[in-house]
């Protein structure tokens, strides 16, 4: 198995970790912004926010309402100047004219904000209405802190507001920037971290590590990335096992062509001993040759079918009489025999395929149940398509002791050879035609019939393309 160093972060994931932080810092500025903007500028909800709703401010005007109902206007001016430099919240006495009763800066906008909420019979407590005995209509209400509509700087330094009622919310911001780095970073390390094991995985596969599995490092992810690490195991283990079957194969090559060379030199060596045996000696000689030659030829087209490198051409062919036409060149093999291949002609089947690919691959099968089918006895073919007219079964059964039941599978593996009572050996020849049968998308499956001997049956879609 593989480590994986925690401080390797990685540049993928200062990519993501600065990505999801900026989009994060894009938004939380922006919703800033158009706040401020909402809150400082026009519109309908600036008329919430530019008179004070606060307890303060309720106490200040209703006291200001009072002291102006019994001492007039002058009293009131007097108590805010007084006030002024002890930071209560100011209290705008504003006549019908406009005009404040200290003469602070009061905007037409501002003013009509006021006179919209009077008119509406809004915040009742926050806002007074107070007629003196002079005759004159004043409005009282404290602006919202922070606002103060236009307020003139404090000429003494004991007056200057404390700074969170004219700054911007600093401990907010800073949260929420701690909060968007803290998140930005979690999700871009949830978001790296399996394309690190992945990378890792890959190192590890690359030094031969083949046992490396990526999907257990990943955990119970459920996603894309998740997917991607099991099909990265489901490839090692694909790979693991094609190169088990190469070197497995080429053990087994190596042992068949151990046996056939043996004789050769053994035929050389008698042809030197024994002059007048010289003919038998090259009879011998060219048998051996003959053989190594198949079996040359048979690994390469094993080989070249287990690379996906066929040179095959597809054409519309007639099964049925492909099959004829090899069935009749194992009736001629099987003679020698004395054993039978019946087989019940069927109706033209047209399909789209490797004719050459197809004859070896049910050359092979018949081959293999001449061989080993006894004297005296017959191989039974049959073939049909399927219901539904998009499939062709083929069935080759012999009369043979047949396979054990644990080795069915086996049979189609290069070099294959049985146990027990059925020691059998099927060389090459029905893992050629596995391979040729599932280049062409079709299946080939063997079974021991009740009756005694192997059936081999073959599926090809008739439509292939």
């Amino acid at each position: 198995m593989f480590s994986l160093r925690i401080e390797h972060l990685g540049r993928l994931f200062w990519k993501l970790f600065f990505a999801i932080w900026l989009s994060q810092l894009t938004v939380i500025i922006g919703v800033g912004a158009v706040f401020l903007m909402h809150r400082y500028t026009g519109g309908n909800d600036a008329l919430t926010t530019s008179v004070s709703l606060h307890r303060p401010a309720i106490r200040e005007v209703a006291a200001a309402a009072a002291l102006l109902r019994a001492g007039g206007i002058s009293a009131l001016r007097d108590l805010e100047l007084e006030t002024q430099r002890e930071l209560h919240p100011p209290v705008y006495a504003v006549n019908e004219h406009g005009t404040d009763i200290l003469e602070r800066p009061l905007s037409p906008t501002d003013w009509g904000y006021v006179q919209q909420l009077v008119r509406e019979g809004r915040y009742p407590q926050q806002i007074r209405t107070v007629q003196t005995n002079d005759g004159h209509r004043y409005v009282l209400f404290t602006p919202e802190r922070g606002r103060q509509f236009d307020l003139q700087l404090p000429k003494h330094p004991e007056d200057i507001p404390p700074p969170s009622a004219t700054l911007l919310p600093v401990l907010p911001v800073i949260m929420g920037l701690l909060t968007s780095l803290l998140f930005s970073a979690v999700l871009a390390w949830y978001l790296a971290k399996p394309i690190r094991y992945l990378r890792a995985g890959f190192e590890s596969f690359a030094k031969n590590q083949f046992d490396t599995q990526v999907s257990l490092a990943m955990g119970r992810r459920r996603d894309e990335l998740a997917d991607l690490g099991r099909e990265f195991d489901h490839m090692a283990h694909q790979i693991t096992t094609l190169m088990a079957a190469q070197r497995h194969l080429l053990h087994d090559v190596s042992h068949e062509l151990r046996s056939p060379l043996a004789r050769l030199q053994a035929a050389i060596g008698l042809a030197r001993q024994q002059p007048d045996k010289i003919d038998t000696s090259l009879d011998r000689i060219e048998r051996e040759a003959g053989r190594l030659d198949e079996l040359v030829g048979e690994v390469l087209t094993l080989s070249r079918l287990e690379a996906g490198v066929t040179n095959s051409v597809k054409e519309e062919f007639d099964l049925t009489e492909l099959l004829d036409s090899v069935i009749e060149d194992a009736r001629f093999e099987a003679s020698t025999k004395n054993v039978a291949v019946n087989y019940l002609e069927s109706h033209e089947i047209l399909i789209n395929a490797d004719a050459e690919l197809i004859h070896r691959a049910l050359e092979n099968i018949l081959r293999n149940a001449v061989k080993h089918t006894p004297p005296g006895l017959s191989i039974q073919v049959e073939m049909d398509s399927s219901l539904d007219g998009r499939q062709v079964h083929l069935r080759i059964s012999d009369q043979g002791h047949g396979v054990a039941d644990e080795q069915l599978t086996s049979v189609f593996e290069p070099f294959f050879r049985g146990s027990g009572n059925s020691q059998i050996g099927f060389g090459l020849g029905l893992a050629i035609a596995r391979r040729a049968v599932e280049v062409h998308g079709g299946s080939i499956t063997a079974r021991n019939k009740p009756e005694g001997g192997l059936q081999i049956e073959l599926i090809l879609p008739i439509g292939l393309g």
